[in-house]
């Protein structure tokens, strides 16, 4: 418990420390707002955590979610949030190596499943037999914008030591569906999310997600499974939060928010777990 309290205060002075100058208290007429980019994947926790921090400090928050990948890249361009929330260390540390945002902290942690169709009778056992058979569609996030293409092209190194030739067979085979901001999106009028509209849609099989993406397509679309990662294959991902270089004090009070108790509650009630 000790520990786990050290932790959260270290990640506290981190954030607060003069890494970067902060923008004066007393902000411009109509600039009382608060700008958020987040991983796609905090969506859902995101929203929650916005409304209940505008409630407590009468502070509205705007929301951005999108691959992180292509958020750090927005922010390299010159868009300059309060808050960057990413679904790893190393988009926020590519901002922070460059004096556009303080060091991470780490807020969150998830893993990568399979959330497959139950025609396709995935297990754990027969997983990377099933991912490198010709009939299965495997789709994945986009790799450098989105962590969770990262996430699966280590899965896909993972397996080369299992099987020669399956990493390339993997990357080659993978269907990137999700992650890039140019990829289509579901109608405004599809009533579910977008892993679920490529499953129903038959543009994939197997999905490579997050446990925590995949619970929520499992209570939108029945017919789905989710299957663990063998250890072999396993991989974890860390997420991170900075402060964007001209941050208000708002911004601090936005992740103080987040890395306390009651952000932290808000995030394990969608399952993600504490950093």
């Amino acid at each position: 418990m000790k520990k786990s309290l050290f932790l959260v205060a270290a990640c506290l002075a981190l954030l607060a420390g003069p890494a970067l100058a902060q923008t004066p208290a007393s902000q411009p007429p109509g600039d009382q707002g608060l700008s958020v980019f987040h991983a796609g994947s905090l969506a859902k926790p995101m929203a929650d955590l916005a409304k209940a921090f505008t409630a407590e400090t009468g502070v509205p928050v705007t929301l951005t979610g999108s691959g992180s990948g292509s958020l750090r890249q927005r922010i390299e361009a010159g868009e300059r949030p309060g808050v960057f929330a990413s679904a790893d260390m190393g988009n926020p540390e590519a901002l922070a190596a460059k004096g556009l945002a303080s060091r991470p902290a780490p807020f969150a942690r998830n893993v990568v499943c399979a959330l497959a169709k139950k025609s396709v009778g995935l297990t754990r056992d027969n997983l990377l037999d099933k991912l490198m058979d010709p009939a299965v569609k495997v789709g994945t996030s986009t790799p450098v914008l989105d962590p969770g293409g990262d996430y699966a092209w280590i899965v896909f190194d993972k397996a080369e030591a299992l099987k020669k030739g399956a990493a390339q067979a993997l990357k080659a085979k993978a269907i990137k569906l999700v992650g890039d901001p140019a990829l289509p999106m579901p109608p405004k009028d599809y009533p579910r999310g977008q892993i679920a509209w490529h499953l129903e849609e038959g543009r994939a099989d197997v999905f490579l997600v997050y446990l925590t993406t995949s619970r929520l397509a499992l209570a939108e679309l029945p017919g789905l499974e989710i299957v663990e990662l063998p250890e072999s294959l396993a991989v974890g991902a860390l997420y991170g939060v900075s402060l964007v270089e001209g941050h208000t004090p708002r911004a601090k009070a936005f992740t103080d928010y987040l890395l306390g108790p009651k952000g932290q509650a808000v995030l394990e009630g969608y399952g993600f777990r504490r950093p």
